[in-house]
Order: C-alpha cells, then structure tokens, then sequence
C-alpha cells in the first residue's frame, strides 16, 4: 500500500520531470515484486497450514488486516493503467479484469469482517483502534481505481458498468468509516489517546477522507464526459424528445455528478485536513514511540489525500493547491523511504516476520516439512560415522599442510588469532609501566556502579595489563578517592548526566483525621514544587509539581502494586507523559482506628501476597516518610511516638527493595514539627537533584548502582527482626557460616552462591557438633537490598502483645465528628441518628419511599447500625469521609443487648426532642415512642457486625421489622443471615470497573465477592424478601449500563429492584472524585432508565414490572410477577404475620416472602401517581403549603 501510493504521486507530480517517472516505475515494480512475493507465501502459508487461518480471523488485530490485500493491489491497477495504457487495449482489459478481482476482494472484507468482529471479537470501547477502518477503506480504494480505469476503457457501455458499480461500493465504504469513525473519535474522547505503540493509528481516519474525496471527484470527472456520449441515466423518468434534448438531458446529468463530487471533495479534503492536524498533535505530545509496522500507517493515509489535493488542484486550476501537493509528495516520500529502511532492518533480523496471533497457539507442521525432516533425520543416522571421520580427516589435513607451508617463515606470529598483548615482551611492558609509575600516582575515582562492574573491571584490567603492571601501579601510591557525584546508571557514556526519564514526579500521601495535616501537606507541596524549580536541573530533566494524594481517598491497587508511570494532570487523568515517580509520605499516628491501618493492612497483604512480587515498588526512584507524633502522649519510639509513620516506612522498604531515599523524619506537633519537616524536606530536595543529575539515589542506595561503602546496613541486620519463629540450626553454627561469606562479598547473588556457602560451613565446622544448612529466606532483602535475607543473625525478639482498640473511641476525632453531624455513638462501633423522613412525617409532610413501597411508618423506623464500619469508600457515601474502613472486623466486639437498648434510648431521646417542633402532630409523637420498624441502613456495614443474628433476634423480640442493607462484600456473612423483613444488596455498578469507580471498595477480590454475594442472594429469594438497590450517579454508572444491569437481576432473581437518584451530600469527599450536583440525575433521567431496565427484562423474558414509585425521593420499584396479585401489586408488608411466622418456625425457619405479602399498594403508589399519601400536606422548602393542581 505504502510503496504503491508513493509510486503513484511521483508519476502524477504537478511539477515532474522525466528522471521522476523512471523512479516512479522503478518504484512501481518494486511494488508488483513485494505484492507477489508475499501474497505467495501467505497463500502457501495458509494452504499448508489452513489450521492457521481459524486463528488468524479470530483475533481482534490480524483478521484486520485483510483488508490491505485488495487497497495493495488496487495500487497496482492504477500504475498500470498510468504506465500500461498507451501498450494497447488489452493492457486496458487487462487492468479493467484485476479491477473487478480487486472489486470481489474489497467487498467480501468490508461485509465480512465487520460481521465477524460483531460475532466473534469481543470488542471494548477502551481496545478500540482505528485499525477498524482497514476492512472497509477497500471499497473506497477500489472505487477510485474505477473512475481511473473507467476513463480509459474504449467502450463506453464497460465504462457505465465501472461507473455505476464503483459510485455504489463508494457508498458502501464511505457508511462504514463514517461510522467507525464516529465510534472512534468517541473512544478518544473518553479513553485518551492510543498508546505510544499504537498512536501512529491515529492518522487512519485520513485514509477514507482523502480516498474517498479523490474517488467523488474522479468519479464526477468521468461522468460528465461519458454520459452526454452513452446517454446513459436518461430513463423512463425523463420525457422522450429529440436526440439534442436527450444529449442535453445526459449533459445535466453528468455536470450534476461532476459538481456534486466537486463539493463532496471540497468537504471530504476538509474534514481530513482537520484530522490530519488532531493527528499532528496527537503525535507530537507522545513521547518517543517506539518503530514498528504500525508505521505504514503514516504513508498511504497521508499518500491517498495527497492524490485528493493533486485532482483538487487541476480541476480549479490552483497553483497554490499544485504547490501543496507537491511539498506532500516529497515529504511522503522521504518518509516511505525513512520507513522502508527500518523495515529492511527488522527484515534481516526477522522480527518482521513475528505473527502476535500465533503467540497463543501451538506450532503446527506441515505434512511436506515433516516428511523432508524425518528422510533428512534418516539420511544423518545413516552416515553420521563416515561424515565425522571425513571431517576429522580434513581438517587433520589442513592443519598438516598449514604447519609445513609456514615453516619457513621467521615473521609468522605463533597465534594468528588472538591479540599481540599475549606475545607482548615482558621486558618491555615492564618499562612502559615503571615509567608511567614514575611520571605520576594512580589515582582511583570512585564511580564503580555496582559490584558486578568493579568484577568485570578488575577482569578487564587482567586481560590488557601484566600482573607487573598492577603492582607497579598499587606501588606508585596509596588509593585516593574523589569527592564527585557518582555515575549511575542514567549517564551517557560521554558524561552528561540524564536520568531514566525527562520528567520526575514527586507524590506526597497523606492521612488526616481532623484536617491539621491536610493543611500542612497542601502548603508543604507548594513550597517544595518551588523549591525543585529553583533548583539547576539537568540537561533535559524536569521536575513536575508535586501531587497530593489523601490515603482515604486514593485506590491503593493503583499506586502500590504497581507504580504508575504517567503524570497526571489536576483532574485526575493522565497527559501521557512518561516519568520516575518519587513517594513521600507525610503521616500523623493515631492510636485510634484510622486510614492509617487500613492503608498498612494493605502494605503487609501486598508483601505477603504470593501472586506479587515481593518487591513490586522497584521501579519507583524512591521514598521518604515524615511523621508528626505527640510527645506529652508518647515521650519515646518505643511507647508509640510516631509509631505508623515507622510502620509504613518499615514495609515501604519491603516493597520497594529498600530503595529508602531520605531516612524517616520525626516532627512534635506541639513543638518542632515544622522545624523537623524543613529539616527533612531539604533532605529531599537534595536527594531529587542527585537523582536528577546522575539519575541514582547515591551510595549505599538500591537501585544506585553503588556498592554499600560501609557496613552500618549490615550491622543492623544482625539484630533485625523475622517474621518467621521457625529455627532451622543453631546460632553459633549460623554465625560461623556466615563469617567466611561475610567477608567476600557480603550478599548472595545466586544458587551457586548458596553451594558455596554451604561448602565453605562444612569445611569451617569439622571440628563443630551442629552442623546445619544456612536457612534463607527469599522472600526479603538483605542490608545491601540486592539478595536474600540470611536467617540466623540473631535471636527474634518477642512480638509485641497485640492491642484489639475500640473502633469509635470517645476521645477520638472521628467520635467528635459523628456526633457533630448528629449521630449518636453507641458502645465503641454502632450508631444512631434521626431521619429527616422521621421528621416530617411527625409534622404530616409525607413519609419516605419504604412507606408509599412497603407500608412501614416513617415516624416510628429507627435508623441504625451496629457496624460503622464498611468496606467500600463509596463516591456518594454521606459520612463524610470519618468513619473506620477494613477488610476484616479488628476491634473491640460489643455485646449485642449493649447496642440494642443503647441505640433505643438514644432514639427515643432524639425523638423526645421533636415534641417542641411546630407542626408535630400528637397522634404521630405519641406512636413514634413505639419502634416498629428498624433500617439497618444508616452507615457502614451491617452484616459486618459479628453477632449480627444475635441484634436481629432482638429486635424481632419485640416485633420491630428490619430492613438490612449490604454493600454485596461479605458473603460468608450474607450466607449465614438469619431471617430479615427485607434483605438489600446495594448494585451500585453493572460491571467490574464501575465498580472499582463508583464503590472503591477495600476487597481485591471485590468483584468476585459481588458475584457471590449474587448467587448466594439467588438461592435465598424464595426465603427472604430480596431487593436490589441501584443507586444512579449521572456520568458514572447511568449510561449504556441497562443490559449490564439486566444481566445481575437474571442472575439473582431478587424480588423487587428499587432504583435511585444518588442523594449529593456535598461533602468533600464526594469533590475529591469529581462528584457534583451535575452527578444527580433528575426525576425523568431515572424514569427513562426504569423504562429502559423494565423493557430489558420482559425482552428477556423475565417476569417483573413497574410497580411503584416514590417522586420526591427519586425513586421507582420494580417488582417480580410473584407480587402481582389478580391484576394488582401486592408490595406492601403485613409486618404482624412475619413476627408470627417467625415465632412459629424459627429465625431460621422455612416460610417464604409470599407467606407474609400485604395488602395491594395503594392507588397514589402505583407506578404513574406520584407516590405521595393525599392524607399528608406537602410544602416547600419554606414550609409553605402546596396547593394540588
């Protein structure tokens, strides 16, 4: 394609001469040479192979490609009608025979290749790739080639045929890629730019553009010359007359086509020149893409709107147009030649020829290939014995011959192979070295990188010195050391320093309690961007401002599993731009339940996860932890002064191979905390500008390059703390194996290592009693960070009694905050707090959604939780960001008749406080002191709670219905659920990633628990009143998801779906994800998506419909046929007869949601009337009456 369209623009230069055309035809069989060579070998390849093409048209890449085969050789076709034509018709024909081939081939990828993506690939917004447009564009090409080739054709009936056909697959193609395209420039907008491998493909869409103006006009061109001649398109519609008239009807028509192609180009050529400049600016932002065959991508897109402008320009007779086409002919063909040459290269090396659609399959034989190996095999076994003695035999000979013919000769050196230096007088390389010792003393530079490098120089220096000369050289002076930087592994050979990347982005995390040290980082990052601007930074080396990041907010899987290696801009989304990332870690260290054990709780499960690495944070440069503490609490280290910040300093150097860039700073927060920082903060300052000159950390810092100078590292460890009790030998055989080794080299590299040691302690212990294996353990560093920790150093010392702390304890700041924002606390991990529903259905202004759906009385629900605790950080969660988050329950367990009568009383004493409230109704005050209803629904995580069946016992005990809600992330717990009135399961996602998005949740097997949680929900829906409830948040979890949705009811089958507007809660921790007003969709968005699921599902052929709705809250049910009672919903609860079946067949018992089905639900309730009680007076929001219309 790219080498047939270069030879098309050189034979059309607007500006040519006759030395381009032989080039241009040169260029041409070359064309013809590539496309039947390798059309030969992919027919033999798939005739030998055929299992080969199953393959190939399965994968979502390679099947692609297809389509270049016909826009090849449509390429083909047109030289041959621009070189050939003047040979006679029948090079004519035969260019018109090859274009009807070239129309079959065109058409059968652009029909079938579409389908089979449709069918078989399983396509993602996010893989999407303009390469789409490679199956269809073939059309486009060969409809070109028809206005080419029509134009020539001597009969003018075969050039109507071209015509009308070529003016059809043109409509064809140009549908498709405007479609694709469509689809794609979306894919750009909500998934970014392709990456850097792929970013060359976003100059395809230039290709249907630019072929499709040139085929328009082409086209055009030729009907206003052929049909005032054939008379074609003068049909029945146009009235019979003279053969002037006819003539003149017939010239219409063709000045008709010629404008209109004329005006479709002008728009076509247009649209591919905007395109081409998104192109351009995409590229130019990408930094450095790697070569590969993708690369093509640049010459026929670029080629075919070339030959667009070049007809544009002789129709309207542009010279400027003219001038333009031929500044682009020979920028492309600098390019294709550019191209080529790498091509050739990846050719002679065959990784050309690297198929990625058969990385997955295994190597099939061909019948012929493996025929020819086995008689070739055969042929060997056969006369392997007289082969091998007639080769010794030879040689024998020749060397014979070699050593009499040389004999003579005193000038011939003893070895002709290797270098003189080995035959080299000792005499005389003694001179030159003693004179050199006398001129001046060695001098020794202290820039070895590691201690492989110091291994190989030292090897190096044997190779090209006597050892006369070294000693000569150790004798001329005493070693001295240079005070410069050293180089590391990012400097040139030529010693301008560079680091591994041009840009280095420093990422401060953060914890905050009560906002203190938001404050103190936010001001913290500010000065240190500027701080690193003010610094001299290396040739090409930037620094970019400092991100902060709130560990409550962050996704841990994100950033410490594996670290990232774009910048991001404020938003949040990555620009693309590659950079080594440096963490800085600012913690304040609460002896309370905080994020701070939450993030370490991840560090340790990270380091202790099989599936990852036992360093997975190697890649970044480094890291550094500052903590603030509290000396008047805690004077020492040892009493809990700054006790996480060490704890996550300690397993950051776990993860990250030790790669500590700035030791641990500790900072007083009533005292010298701002002094320390400053102190520490300038610390790292000049650790990013050695990082930034030498591109390492310096000595004694994994990931340097240095060797460990001093052996303080080592010391440490002899005294260091393992996490394993298993003692595998004594301490005194340990040590004296070890001694020997120690003194070597002080790490071990590899197994052979190990043999040596092993060999060296029984050498050492003849004479000892124990004997015993050194024991190592893989899976930590040792003091230099480069090998396996050695065990048996020393003693472990006891662990510290583990301390189980209260969740939520009363001195705490998250204890403050929660009754600030009205809650009451009870024990150390539950909670209490009125509902604003509660509230006005005391004074009469209407009840919440569960009253017009479920039949409860809003003035008598309590809304509690006995776990505060949840798993999920969810975007829209209203607890503002202060309650505890974990995997697992840590913390001290209260009794559950403590959390039962102390979340009553605080109930009812928030009610107490209602009754001075205008507008309270006695009747209700009177019946809210009587709980009848309990929404386990208020924050965190119910059914975290250990003694959760316990809680609902008791409130069954005193017929008190519960409504318990679940984030779908326990299902051990959710699998052992007593009996509830009504079990939620919140499905705030229809797909994995949304999920992750949306939820945030804790859990790396998030996913699979929600999957669980579904079936276990499946199997209890005969049980249990079952409910999914789908909270929908404008922008992340409404759009394209009904089908995704619809797939999780088919599977849990629950009884009743309620969907939801997200409530905005304004909090700062919805801001920090991007959460607004615009998030909250209005009442007719989730409407549109209730109708939207309802139809999905009947289409399905499930049983559910529109039952009931709830406008003020946003809210609408769905509900299973098994509720729908002779032509009526039967939604509503008869909470009398589920406390009797309770009582009478257990809280375990085996009665179903149908047994204790209410009433029909009112007629105001019904889908389409509002769902408000006519009984109750709705207001404003200034307490005004609202008149009903």
């Amino acid at each position: 394609m790219g080498t047939g369209i270069v030879s098309i623009l050189l034979h059309n230069l607007p500006y040519s001469t006759e030395w381009m055309r032989y080039i241009s035809i040169a260029i041409f069989a070359l064309n013809i040479s590539l496309f039947s060579v390798f059309m030969t070998i992919t027919m033999a390849r798939y005739i030998l192979y055929p299992e080969i093409w199953a393959v190939m048209i399965k994968h979502p890449a390679q099947s692609l490609f297809l389509g270049c085969i016909p826009m090849g050789f449509a390429t083909i076709i047109n030289m041959l009608v621009f070189v050939c034509a003047r040979w006679g018709n029948w090079a004519i024909y035969l260019a018109w025979g090859l274009w009807w081939v070239d129309v079959a081939m065109s058409c059968v990828t652009s029909l079938t290749i579409p389908f089979i993506m449709v069918r078989l690939h399983k396509n993602q917004l996010s893989n999407m790739t303009a390469a789409l447009l490679l199956p269809v564009v073939p059309v486009i090409v060969a409809a070109a080639s028809g206005g080419i080739v029509a134009e020539v054709l001597p009969n003018d009936n075969h050039a109507v045929i071209t015509l009308v056909v070529s003016y059809i697959i043109w409509g064809l193609g140009q549908a498709f890629s405007f479609l694709i395209m469509s689809i794609y420039f979306l894919r750009l907008q909500v998934h970014d730019l392709p990456p850097r491998e792929a970013i060359v493909s976003v100059f395809l869409p230039i290709g249907p553009l630019g072929q499709g103006g040139f085929a328009i006009q082409q086209l055009g061109k030729v009907a206003i010359g052929l049909l005032p001649v054939t008379g074609a398109f003068n049909g029945v519609s146009i009235p019979t007359g003279s053969s002037s008239a006819m003539a003149a009807s017939a010239m219409n028509g063709g000045v008709v086509l010629y404008m209109v192609g004329i005006l479709c180009a002008f728009v076509m050529w247009g649209a591919a020149l905007g395109w081409l400049a998104f192109a351009i600016f995409a590229i130019s932002t990408t930094r450095s893409f790697p070569f590969n065959m993708g690369w093509w991508g640049f010459t026929f897109p670029l080629g075919v709107f070339t030959t667009c402008t070049g007809l544009m320009a002789t129709e309207l007779s542009s010279i400027f147009l003219k001038v333009l086409t031929e500044i682009f002919s020979i920028l492309i063909l600098c390019l294709w030649a550019v191209i080529a040459a790498k091509t050739v290269l990846l050719a002679l090396t065959g990784d050309m020829f690297y198929a990625p659609s058969m990385a997955s399959t295994v190597r099939a034989s061909s019948p012929v290939l493996r025929d020819f190996a086995d008689g070739a095999t055969d042929i060997w076994h056969h006369y392997r014995i007289p082969i091998i003695l007639s080769t010794f035999a030879i040689l024998v000979s020749l060397r014979i011959y070699f050593f009499f013919t040389d004999k003579g000769d005193d000038h011939k050196e003893g070895l002709l192979v290797f270098p003189k230096i080995y035959n080299a007088d000792d005499a005389t390389d003694k001179s030159k070295v003693d004179d050199r010792a006398e001129k001046a003393p060695a001098t020794v530079i202290a820039e070895v990188s590691s201690l492989g490098d110091e291994k190989r120089g030292n090897a190096a220096l044997v190779s090209t010195e006597k050892p006369a000369s070294r000693s000569a050289t150790t004798a001329a002076g005493p070693r001295r050391i240079k005070g410069e930087l050293p180089v590391g592994r990012g400097r040139a050979e030529n010693g301008v320093a560079t680091a591994r990347s041009s840009i280095i982005q420093s990422v401060i995390f953060f914890s905050s309690l009560t906002g203190a040290t938001a404050k103190i980082v936010q001001d913290y990052a500010t000065k240190l961007g500027e701080s690193l601007e003010s610094h001299e930074k290396s040739k090409g080396t930037t620094f970019a401002a400092p991100q902060v990041l709130d560990l409550a907010e962050v996704d841990y899987d994100e950033y410490f599993i594996t670290p990232p290696t774009l910048t991001k801009t404020a938003d949040g989304e990555g620009d693309g731009s590659a950079a080594d990332f440096f963490y800085l870690f600012l913690i304040p260290s609460y002896n309370i339940d905080s994020i701070n054990d939450t993030f370490l709780e991840h560090l340790k499960e990270t380091h202790h996860d099989f599936r990852i690495d036992t360093a997975p944070l190697t890649p970044l440069i480094g890291y550094s932890v500052f903590g603030f503490g509290d000396k008047e609490g805690w004077p020492t280290e040892e009493e809990g002064f700054c006790t996480q910040a060490k704890e996550i300093d300690k397993w950051m150097a776990k993860l990250s191979g030790r790669k500590r860039a700035f030791p641990l700073g500790f900072g007083d927060s009533k005292s010298d905390a701002m002094v320390r920082l400053a102190e520490w903060s300038d610390g790292v300052v000049e650790v990013l500008d050695i990082f930034s000159q030498t591109g390492s950390l310096g000595e004694g810092v994994p990931g340097s390059g240095d060797p460990t100078e001093s052996d303080d590292e080592e010391a440490d460890d002899e005294d260091a703390e393992y996490e394993d009790d298993e003692v595998l030998f004594s301490e005194d055989a340990a040590r004296s194996a070890n001694v020997n080794r120690l003194k070597k080299t002080g790490i071990i590299d590899d197994v052979e290592d190990l043999g040596r040691i092993l060999q060296e302690s029984q050498e050492d212990s003849k004479a000892s009693t124990t004997p015993a294996p050194i024991a190592v353990d893989f899976t930590s560093y040792d003091g230099t960070g480069k090998g396996p920790r050695r065990a048996g150093r020393g003693t472990k010392a006891a662990p510290a009694p583990t301390i189980v702390r209260e969740m939520v304890a009363k001195d705490s700041p998250t204890y403050k905050s929660l009754t600030k924002q009205g809650y009451a606390v009870v024990g150390s991990h539950s909670g209490v707090k009125i509902c604003r529903w509660t509230k006005s259905a005391l004074r009469g202004r209407g009840s919440c959604y569960k009253y017009s759906f479920y039949g409860i009385h809003s003035h008598q629900c309590m809304e509690t939780t006995p776990s505060l605790s949840c798993s999920n950080k969810c975007v829209f969660c209203w607890r503002h960001g202060t309650n505890p988050v974990g995997t697992s329950w840590r913390w001290v367990v209260d009794p559950p008749d403590l959390i039962f009568n102390g979340v009553k009383a605080n109930h009812y004493q928030k009610i107490r406080t209602l009754r001075g409230v205008p507008g309270v109704r006695a009747e209700r005050f009177a019946e809210a002191m009587r709980i009848r209803h309990c929404a386990l629904s208020l924050v965190g995580e119910p059914i975290f709670y250990p003694h959760i069946n316990e809680f609902l016992g008791m409130l069954h005990s005193e017929d008190i219905s519960s409504f318990l809600v679940c984030n779908a992330q326990h299902p051990d717990q959710l699998a052992a659920l007593h009996h509830v009135t009504q079990l939620y399961v919140s499905i705030d996602a229809a797909n994995r990633d949304s999920l992750r998005k949306i939820d945030r949740p804790l859990h790396r097997d998030f996913w699979e628990r929600f999957q669980r949680c579904l079936e276990i929900l499946r199997e209890k829906r005969f049980r249990q009143r079952t409910v999914f409830r789908l909270t929908l948040v404008k922008g992340f979890n409404i759009e394209d998801e009904v089908r995704g949705y619809a797939d999780l009811v088919e599977k849990a089958l629950p009884c009743f779906i309620e969907i939801k507007g997200v409530t905005y809660c304004g909090t700062s921790t919805s801001a920090g994800v991007g959460l607004t007003m615009a998030n909250v969709p209005f009442y007719h968005e989730v409407c549109d998506f209730v109708v939207a699921l309802d139809k999905e599902l009947r289409d399905r052929g499930l049983a559910y419909g529109l039952a009931a709705e709830h406008a003020h809250s946003c809210c609408v049910l769905i509900a299973s046929e098994r509720f729908r009672v002779d032509g009526r919903w039967h939604t509503l609860i008869d909470y009398d007869k589920f406390f009797a079946l309770l009582r009478e067949k257990g809280p375990d018992g085996d009665f179903s949601p149908e047994d204790y089905m209410g009433e029909a639900t009112p007629e105001w309730a019904n889908w389409g009337q509002g769902g408000f009680d006519p009984r109750d007076q709705r207001v404003d929001r200034k307490g005004r009456p609202i008149m009903a219309n």
